[in-house]
Order: C-alpha cells, then sequence, then structure tokens
C-alpha cells in the first residue's frame, strides 16, 4: 500500500512538473493587444527605449486631472469618469510602464520601479506641457500619487485616492495575493501567461458587483495581462519590496479627497481612516457598497464627489 502511495506522489509530482515546463505559452505579441485596445485617442511615445500609451480627452485649455490605476490595471479602469469628467477638465489616463500597453524599459538604469514611474511622470509633464494638475489614484495609483504630490508640490494641486495603497504592505499584498508570484513555481507559470480562468477569479475579489464583469471586460483585461512583457513586470513589481515611507502620508500639503469602497477585498477599509487621519487637509467619503474600484462601480457618485471637492 505504501510504495502505490509513493508511486502515485511521484507520479503527480512529475505530472505537476511536465504541466509547469509544458503548458501552452498563452503571452500575447503586444501589436495584437495594441491593435485590439487602442482607443481613438491614444497616443505612443518612446521614452528609454520602451514604447508607453496614454490617452487624452477633453479642452486643451482646462485644468489636467492625471489618472493613475493600479496593480494589474490599465487606463481602461477610469473609462466612465473620463466620460463624465472631460467635458470641464483635461483628461490624461496613462497607463504605468509595464502595465496596460506600455512597455517597461527592462534595461533602466534603476532598479527602483518607483523611481521609474516619478522620472515617467515628469517626461510625460514635460511632454504634455503640464504646469499644474490633479492627481488621481487607484490602489498602487494612489501609493504614486502620494509620492508625486510629496516630491512635486509645486505641480500636484489636488489628490484624489480610491482604495489606495500605502500601509503596511506587506498586509496589502498577501490580501491582493501578489504574494504568490514570489512563488518560484508560480513564477514560472506567470512568465507563460495567465489563464482566462484565473484572471476572472481574480476580478472577482476587486469589484462588489460581479454584474461588471463582462466577458469582454474579462478577454481585455486578460489580455492586457497576457501582453508580452507585462507579466515579466507583474513579477518583478511583486517581487520589489520597493514600499513607501509611511510618513510621507502627513507630507501631503494639497487637498485630498479619499474615496473608499467599504467591501474592498484587496485594500482594507481601516486603510481609509488612516489617510484621512494623517493627511491634513483631507477629507473621506466611504460608499457601501462598493468593492476595490470606486470609479467603476460608483462612477456617478464618484463624479458628484469629486465635482464637489474640486469646486471648493
Amino acid at each position: 500500500m505504501m510504495k502505490k502511495l509513493l508511486l502515485a506522489a511521484i507520479l503527480l509530482t512529475l505530472a505537476g512538473i511536465a504541466y509547469l515546463f509544458l503548458r501552452p505559452d498563452l503571452t500575447l505579441p503586444k501589436e495584437q493587444v495594441k491593435a485590439a485596445y487602442r482607443l481613438p485617442n491614444s497616443h505612443f511615445i518612446q521614452w528609454k527605449g520602451a514604447e508607453l500609451h496614454y490617452t487624452l480627452s477633453g479642452p486643451d485649455t482646462a485644468m489636467t486631472i492625471l489618472m493613475i490605476h493600479g496593480f494589474g490595471g490599465s487606463h481602461r479602469d477610469f473609462d466612465k469618469l473620463d466620460s463624465l469628467m472631460n467635458h470641464s477638465y483635461r483628461i490624461v489616463r496613462m497607463d504605468l510602464p509595464g502595465f496596460g500597453l506600455s512597455d517597461y524599459p527592462f534595461d533602466y538604469d534603476t532598479k527602483n520601479i518607483r523611481e521609474a514611474y516619478t522620472e515617467y511622470f515628469d517626461m510625460l509633464k514635460d511632454t504634455l506641457g503640464i504646469d499644474s494638475c490633479i492627481v488621481m489614484g487607484n490602489s498602487l495609483g494612489g501609493m504614486i500619487s502620494v509620492e508625486l504630490a510629496t516630491s512635486r508640490p509645486e505641480t500636484v494641486k489636488a489628490l484624489v485616492l480610491f482604495n489606495s495603497a500605502g500601509y503596511e504592505m506587506e498586509e496589502v499584498m498577501k490580501s491582493a495575493n501578489a504574494y504568490v508570484l514570489r512563488n518560484p513555481l508560480v513564477r514560472i507559470l506567470a512568465m507563460k501567461g495567465m489563464s482566462r480562468f484565473m484572471t476572472h477569479r481574480g476580478m472577482k475579489r476587486v469589484v462588489y458587483d460581479h454584474s461588471l464583469l463582462t466577458p469582454e471586460r474579462i478577454t481585455r483585461v486578460n489580455s492586457m495581462w497576457n501582453r508580452e512583457g507585462n507579466m515579466r513586470h507583474l513579477v518583478e513589481l511583486a517581487n520589489s519590496n520597493e514600499f513607501p515611507d509611511e510618513a510621507m502620508m502627513k507630507d501631503v500639503q494639497c487637498p485630498t479627497l479619499i474615496i473608499w469602497g467599504q467591501q474592498d477585498q484587496i485594500v482594507n477599509v481601516k486603510y481609509a481612516e488612516r489617510f484621512h487621519e494623517d493627511i491634513p487637509n483631507s477629507r473621506l467619503v466611504i460608499y457601501d457598497p462598493c468593492g476595490h474600484v470606486p470609479m467603476q462601480e460608483r462612477a456617478v457618485d464618484v463624479y458628484r464627489d469629486v465635482m464637489v471637492f474640486l469646486s471648493e
């Protein structure tokens, strides 16, 4: 009996190893994903040997709002909010390097990924002639937004944070299941792309309203994750340990609106009050029910609250 169990265990182990190395590669060519998901107002720019993507809408003379997505997200996370606000503001939705339709410059001479994001902001600011702007960020994008507000206070005039990362990042990474990408076997699997089933499973933790998870949206997110180079960047970011100094929240001087979803399974709502306490000139709005992406699930409410905030 013991010999049979041992043999079965060996066979299962060998089958698992074979699957790791022989499973189909789901990686998609960059040009294929670009052709499928670029928008009429998409723009592509070269930076340090990489092609970066952003969208631009609204009046050229209006105040600029920069919208920054979260870990695993893209410019499409702000579709609804862009459409509601671009009659009054100039909206720039950026794909962070290594996400969406943007390359990450893997030959970049620093391993500090957050520093690379900040330098990309500077380049984009100069390219688009942005003297001052409002910055909105979700999750990882919120953490980057706070860093921009503290390091570029002359440019960032107001902040809107959606379920922002920034506190107790070890715990947040675990909640987001990002730590699974630190497992060597999982990394091998990830480098061959993410299945549509696993993408759908992950997205169900992001939104409270599962009716938003249409087949088209699942396919789009899966395609962008599997775009050549993007999974590599996700893995490197998950393994980077580049966590911010939590004390920087107290250095934010610009007016800040903090918006959170009560049912967030990624960045717990308990952190909303910490941002509110530490950022001096801030106000807090919590939506119930709502998950990790209020700008998608509660776009009309977000629009209302943001417009009131910006008018004061």
